[in-house]
């Protein structure tokens, strides 16, 4: 590894954060390191004092005895399994604190977006929670630490950290060198976007702060839609922070931001999203004012019962990263002019798809194969039929084939209600297929659209 860099200072440390193949990780002017690797960190005279600390800080001990304070040894951190962070010495003394806060927030949230968008299990935020100090000034006293440990009481199981998407530590990086920078180029209003964006996580994490645990999960069932009253009031503050969203009316707000984010422009799924946001805020109004705790369930899609709360976080993720993309922080893998913006990780059809009805998605579908096989020229037609054909691929293959998710119900429409469109895109891509030269339509429908078809109407 290479020598310290200067304009980096060791800071703290996560005993609890294990970074995967002891790789580092970047988030603007905050690294995170295993501490197995701290010779390349910091300055050589200062390695053997650090070393020194490493081995009596990371000692954990319980206590045996209270009458004579007496402790004996229960576990020994691995330093490949803790983290250093070092801050960028570029930034502030009196604003370090703050940009180290943040930058944890960014990484827990970078690490477990792709499964929370996805409704799978994430881990904890409370192993990022608990830190030691480990500044050289701090360290190179002695007296500071000599007679300091970890109690077991306050030990947590390692998270272990996987490195799988370089571009969202980037583009949350820029953000936040954005912020902390003493000399930004950047103008104060998107400093003070990138500043909402970033408070508008914390708000979503902060969200997994307070959960009651079953220590031998039997004999309890402590069920998430215990939480969901909480869980509103963090969600719609993420939103209202990352959409500057006007108090005055913040529903027809939420509505006319995010309604040309996911380019609803059809009345069925444009009615159905409006309703889950005039649902979404009288939930809110109802748990401040009422106290009631209403039903956790979204019905208006008649193919799909959601929990409020999961559809809200796929919708704040995509959010997300629509926001960094109109920062030009990160770029999506497709974009054109007349659908959402799709990402590497976050696809727009995860959200979509609970808007549209299984019944809306086919028959849009059939109008517009018949139009694209005479109007080879629309190019808005051929984007439409791409992605109403993953939509559709996409409930197939999520809910329709696996029905039973946490939080998600999928019911299949009625055969009669899709039967006649279906039948009509299958001879109609059939026909494209063998009857005619493949052009512009048949590379525009993936050719699991009619397979999956097929199957649907058995």
């Amino acid at each position: 590894m290479e020598r310290v860099d200067v304009k980096h200072e060791i800071y703290a440390c996560l005993p609890f954060i294990e970074l995967a193949s002891e790789a580092s990780i970047q988030i603007g002017p905050v690294s995170f390191w295993p501490s197995s690797k701290f010779s390349g960190q910091i300055n050589v005279i200062e390695e053997e004092n650090f070393q020194e600390y490493l081995n009596s800080i990371m000692q954990i001990k319980t206590q045996v005895n209270a009458a004579d304070g007496q402790y004996i040894n229960t576990v020994t951190l691995a330093p490949q399994e803790t983290t250093c962070i070092s801050v960028c010495a570029d930034v502030p003394p009196e604003q370090r604190d703050h940009a180290v806060i943040d930058s944890i927030y960014l990484l827990y949230f970078a690490c477990t977006f792709r499964n929370l968008y996805y409704g799978n299990e994430i881990i904890s935020f409370e192993p990022f929670r608990k830190m030691l100090p480990a500044s050289m000034e701090f360290v190179k006293n002695k007296q500071n630490w000599e007679n300091l440990h970890i109690d077991e009481t306050k030990r947590e199981v390692t998270a272990c950290i996987h490195l799988f998407d370089q571009e969202i530590y980037v583009g949350l990086g820029k953000a936040l060198s954005a912020i902390y920078s003493k000399d930004s180029a950047l103008d104060q209003e998107t400093i003070d976007g990138y500043k909402c964006l970033i408070r508008s996580i914390r708000y979503l994490v902060d969200r997994f702060f307070q959960r009651f645990v079953n220590l031998i999960d039997k004999g309890l069932n402590l069920s998430q839609e215990l939480f969901e009253p909480e869980d509103i009031l963090f969600l719609s503050s993420s939103f209202e922070s990352l959409f500057n969203i006007d108090d005055k009316d913040p529903a027809a707000d939420f509505k006319h931001k995010l309604r040309p984010m996911l380019h609803l422009k059809y009345s069925r799924p444009v009615e159905i999203f409006w309703k889950w946001v005039d649902d979404f805020y009288d939930l809110k109004r109802q748990i401040i004012h009422q106290g009631s705790s209403p039903h956790p369930l979204f019905k208006n899609n008649p193919n799909f019962e959601i929990s409020h709360v999961m559809l809200g976080i796929k919708l704040f993720i995509y959010a997300v990263y629509y926001k960094l993309f109109e920062y030009k922080l990160i770029s999506p893998i497709h974009i054109d002019d007349y659908t959402p913006p799709d990402f590497r990780w976050v696809h727009p059809e995860e959200i979509l798809l609970f808007f549209w009805t299984e019944s809306s998605i086919i028959r849009k579908l059939s109008v517009f194969i018949k139009r694209a096989q005479t109007n080879t020229e629309e190019n808005e037609l051929f984007a439409e039929i791409s992605l109403l054909s993953d939509l559709f691929l996409s409930i197939y293959e999520r809910y329709y084939l696996h029905p039973v998710h946490d939080h998600v119900k999928f019911m299949p429409s009625p055969l009669n209600k899709i039967e006649t469109n279906a039948r009509d895109i299958i001879t109609m891509m059939e026909d494209e297929e063998k009857n005619r030269p493949k052009g512009r339509l048949y590379f525009s429908v993936p050719t699991d659209l009619v397979v999956a078809l097929k199957d649907r109407l058995q």
